[in-house]
């Protein structure tokens, strides 16, 4: 694949050794003939470009008749080939741009005249250069050297960024990170894709900022059809997550590495991160943890439902699988989450001829896919988990969450209190609340909260003590140790923690605590 820079220096070679035929590959024709103007005028030579239904256009120099050339075009045939041989028979060295081709992979009547034209090109030193997307007749191929045009690179959307923010005044004011990272999540899409969503963001909000540049990246999934099993997640832009510091800690160092250039990737043969698989205890935060991540790195969530894929018809499964990949590699740089992966992907499925080959596809799709896609991967049954899905390098990382210990029981019991109750309790009395939680999930914690915040605005409790809610915690019963064992000695042998130790968790529990009395000092 070529990017802008070398298409142009690839084709102004061909043109001068005289190539008879080019066919550069892309679907963003303006391009080429930006790079066609750019490359009439470095070398002082006459061009022709097909641009409209009937419209020739010359560009620089003499035109085919031997005369200075206008800006005006010239009406031909909506088929211009006749158009194209007579002034290959006129001139020399001319290169002509024909950019709404059709049918190119038949043997048909309009494929053997762009041969017969490439014939007169070859004759007279001449080229034919042809734009399209499509594949071309095995025939008419073998004349010709190929250009793979790809979309625009992380640079060059920059700078649209950067003329899009110059063009519109005060009314665009991204700082240097904002247009880095919004080059970034605009990844995939062509030149005319990013211009109108830059515009339709604009007329929308009236203008443009650092604030929006998550919203415009959402934006992207308007420009592709949807598929039916992968929807679009909404989540707070400020959510806040007890515990799990171990991860946080992890996401954080490869946040960088995600929103990185690919360039600057490919210069250290590095990777963007893949993404991670959680398992753990029911209850802990795995399904919660895509929300988190979508909102810690400002990107759109997707959740991919691979289950709803499977169909009876011969081939359809395979074929909704490609169909929902493709639309996930369109609408990235996101976040995907896959919630109990064990159960679309399990090793005893029953449909095992399908299910190996929907696997099949999934694995070579996280194995090979460029898009910027970091997949959340839930799993609470890890017997069912196909090996072949910790291969590293598929995922970045495991993580097992296991119940929070007493540090991450006071940190959700601060947060839930704040949140639900909207009062905060000192160190102590968050000591003894999670004493009395000991052995509870992060869901328990947060529901014997929410259910004290019901009586409270509903049922007439007036306060909520310390007491109150010890006695609600010992009222609850959590999930049997029993049930749990199994998993927690397969996450401490196959995965990382998400947890950090208790010194660490004990400072986030400080954070949440100042954070809250920081906001009802605001109140």
């Amino acid at each position: 694949m070529s990017d802008y820079a070398a298409m142009k220096t690839d084709l102004t070679d061909y043109i001068r050794a005289g190539v008879p035929l080019v066919v550069v590959r892309t679907t963003e024709r303006h391009r080429v003939e930006r790079a066609l103007r750019q490359i009439v005028q470095e070398l002082g030579i006459s061009a022709f470009c097909y641009t409209d239904a009937k419209q020739v256009e010359a560009l620089g120099g003499i035109d085919s008749g031997g005369n200075t050339a206008s800006a005006s075009g010239k009406d031909v045939d909506s088929d211009p080939l006749a158009f194209v041989k007579d002034t290959f028979r006129r001139s020399r060295h001319v290169p002509f741009m024909l950019g709404d081709t059709r049918k190119l992979d038949q043997d048909s009547l309009y494929t053997r005249e762009l041969l017969s034209a490439a014939y007169l090109a070859k004759d007279s030193g001449n080229t034919l250069v042809i734009v399209a997307a499509e594949q071309v007749w095995q025939r008419l191929a073998r004349f010709g050297l190929f250009i793979n045009l790809e979309l625009p690179t992380f640079d060059e959307r920059l700078a649209m960024i950067g003329k899009f923010a110059e063009q519109y005044g005060d009314r665009v004011s991204f700082s240097a990170t904002g247009m880095e990272q919004l080059s970034t999540l605009l990844r995939g899409l062509s030149e005319i894709q990013v211009t109108n969503l830059l515009r339709s963001s604009l007329v929308a909000r009236g203008m443009l900022t650092d604030a929006d540049v998550s919203a415009i990246a959402e934006s992207k999934s308007r420009l592709y059809t949807p598929v039916a099993n992968v929807t679009a997640v909404k989540y707070p832009a400020k959510l806040e997550v007890a515990g799990l510091e171990g991860l946080k800690s992890w996401l954080d160092r490869k946040r960088n590495v995600f929103f990185a250039p690919n360039e600057l990737l490919d210069r250290y043969a590095l990777q963007s991160p893949r993404g991670i698989l959680l398992m753990g205890v029911p209850g802990c935060g795995k399904s919660f943890s895509a929300k988190m991540i979508a909102a810690r790195w400002g990107l759109p969530l997707f959740r991919f439902d691979i289950g709803s894929v499977y169909n009876k018809y011969v081939g359809e499964t395979e074929r909704r699988m490609q169909e929902a990949l493709t639309y996930i590699d369109n609408v990235a740089p996101c976040v995907l989450w896959i919630d109990e992966i064990e159960k679309a992907l399990s090793t005893d499925s029953g449909e095992s001829d399908v299910g190996n080959r929907v696997l099949g596809q999934f694995l070579f799709w996280l194995q090979e896919s460029q898009a910027k896609v970091f997949l959340v991967a839930t799993a609470n049954n890890v017997d069912h988990l196909p090996p072949e899905l910790f291969r590293k390098g598929r995922f970045s990382e495991s993580f097992f969450i296991d119940l929070p210990n007493h540090a991450e029981r006071e940190a959700a019991i601060a947060l839930y209190a704040g949140l639900s109750l909207h009062q905060r309790f000192d160190a102590a009395e968050l000591s003894r609340l999670a004493d009395a939680s000991e052995g509870f999930s992060y869901s328990d914690i947060e529901q014997s909260v929410k259910d004290l915040a019901e009586q409270r605005v509903f049922g007439g409790l007036e306060q909520v003590t310390v007491e109150t809610m010890e006695r609600h915690f010992n009222e609850t019963i959590p999930i049997s140790a029993s049930r749990i064992a199994h998993i927690r000695e397969w996450g401490a042998r196959n995965a990382r923690s998400a947890s950090a130790d208790e010194t660490a968790t004990n400072t986030t529990v400080a954070t949440v605590t100042n954070q809250q009395a920081g906001d009802d000092d605001g109140e």
